[in-house]
């Protein structure tokens, strides 16, 4: 604006100087012609004026123009700074602002107590919108919830669009419960379903929260943070807010390097390997063992099988890992072709795309082992789906020759019905069937359980058999077949050959 100012107040100096310029000239002209003042008087205005006057009119139509052409400027100068600070779809302001705004809340709450709260909101499951409606749909309803999260902030905080379908705030606050209390309202008011068209979709918001308590010095420092918390909401199955913490970070610090380093651990089969614990029969003689996956990493140590797995599961690593469970069984199956090898199988392995069956033959026919030898380990999560893509890929790996058992029974629902739809070999029950209640009432629940396991042809399995008492229980009550720490811990394939020698010999 000042430019625009000084360029019109050169633009009028020049008007003056060109007139009195012209003038000048014209009057010297007149005077060299003129012999008398008289005369010079009476040939200056006829001339001279007019002159004035369209230099005047010239120059009120030049500064007319450059007045629009200044205003048009300015207008898009401003144009150009909104949306270099605001989202153009949902004229919320965007991340540059929000940072702006965030470091100036940082500058000022060194100098006073302000305090103030970020926080970061997720659409849970908007991808699903866009897949089946379209973008154009979606974006409707992005505008639908920045007009939500508006409504339900005070004047003076800033809604920002973070990108796709997640949202910042920027909240003033002057008490720490205040913070709980407005991501209460975004869950609540988030909840609420959208019109689409002629239809509506539910989908609620996961938040992640962090307040000016935690003392951080850059707005980025922030940003991060309620990422961090808004991970962990996730994580606990959305539709939440968390708040930041310190042992989050760590928490999210540690699945972050864990999902990093799985991929290279898979493909080059560093600090992974297998161990095994044997299952026992009636006589004492090892018929089998259990593959159990184990990682000991660099940094933490040695990490519980259930971590690996669901971190192999949220990243889709779970199919490479396995195949290398697969592998490893399938090499400890041709030493051992007396033995059944079970492995555990994951829900998230099976589906209309996964090609299960196609890799594991490949796998035991490069091993030179047959099917039969393989028992896969199946919990009732799988047979829950009611998908019929997984009870066809069931079906197809039992007429391949792979056995098949139902793992941890008596976690779930347990059904019957389960038994009856999906053929399976083997019931391994839950240790809670022999450690649970007093010893007559678990003797009878067994008993129970395995009456019914054999009559439909079943073989059962005791697991985490740790005591005497706890095997005297199976042995009554009818088990099969039994396996825990009582025997022997899941070791490695080294200690395991001494651990069946040594076995082999004490039953001989």
């Amino acid at each position: 604006m000042s430019n625009s100012k000084s360029l019109l107040a050169l633009m009028v100096s020049a008007a003056v100087a060109l007139i009195v310029v012209s003038n000048f000239c014209i009057i010297y002209m007149l005077h060299r012609s003129a012999s008398t003042a008289a005369e010079l008087a009476g040939s200056i205005w006829p001339i001279a004026l007019p002159t004035t006057v369209a230099i005047v009119l010239v120059m009120s139509i030049l500064h007319q123009s450059l007045v629009d052409v200044l205003s048009r400027l300015e207008r898009k100068e401003r144009e150009a700074s909104q949306l270099a600070r605001h989202d153009p779809l949902t004229g919320l302001a965007n991340k540059r602002l929000l940072d702006e705004r965030i470091e100036a809340a940082i500058g000022s709450k060194s100098r006073s107590s302000d305090g103030f709260a970020v926080l970061m909101i997720d659409l849970d499951h908007f991808k699903r919108v866009n897949d089946l409606l379209g973008h154009q749909k979606g974006d409707e309803v992005l505008k639908v919830a920045a007009s939500r999260l508006e409504s339900l902030v005070r004047a003076g905080d800033t809604v920002a669009r973070f990108g796709g379908d997640e949202f910042l705030i920027l909240a003033r606050i002057s008490k720490p419960q205040e913070v709980p209390r407005l991501c209460n309202r975004i869950v609540a008011e988030m909840q609420r379903p959208y019109t689409i068209g002629d239809r509506e979709a539910s989908l609620p918001a996961s938040i992640g929260a962090v307040s000016a308590a935690n003392g951080f010095a850059r707005a980025e420092e922030y940003v991060r943070a309620a990422d961090v918390a808004l991970y962990a909401a996730k994580a606990d199955g959305r539709n939440c807010f968390r708040m930041f913490t310190d042992d989050l970070d760590a928490s999210i610090k540690r699945r972050s390097t864990l999902e990093l380093d799985l991929g290279h651990c898979l493909a080059t089969g560093d600090r992974i390997c297998i161990h095994y614990q044997p299952q026992i029969d009636v006589t004492g003689s090892v018929v089998g063992v259990e593959c159990l996956f184990r990682w000991t990493h660099p940094e933490f140590g040695a990490i519980p099988a259930i971590e690996a797995i669901n971190v192999a599961e949220e990243t889709r690593q779970i199919d490479g890992l396995g195949d290398f469970v697969l592998r490893e069984a399938a090499r400890f199956a041709k030493e051992h072709p007396l033995l059944s090898v079970a492995v555990n199988v994951s829900p998230a392995q099976f589906g209309s795309r996964s090609g299960l069956l196609r890799r594991f033959l490949k796998i035991l026919k490069d091993a030179g082992v047959d099917p039969h030898q393989i028992e896969l380990e199946v919990t009732e999560q799988l047979f829950m789906r009611q998908n019929d893509r997984c009870e066809e890929q069931i079906s197809e790996l039992r007429e391949a020759g792979f056995r098949l058992a139902l793992d941890d029974f008596g976690t779930g629902y347990s059904s019957l019905s389960y038994l009856r739809r999906f053929k399976v070999d083997r019931l391994k029950l839950d240790r809670s069937f022999s450690c649970e209640g007093q010893a007559g009432d678990r003797i009878a629940i067994l008993r129970a359980a395995v009456t019914l396991a054999h009559a439909i042809g079943l073989e059962v399995v005791a697991e985490g058999i740790e005591t005497l008492d706890q095997e005297a229980i199976a042995l009554e009550a009818g088990c099969d077949i039994l396996q825990g720490n009582r025997y022997a811990a899941a070791m490695d394939h080294g200690s395991f050959e001494n651990f069946l020698d040594a076995r082999n010999r004490k039953v001989a």
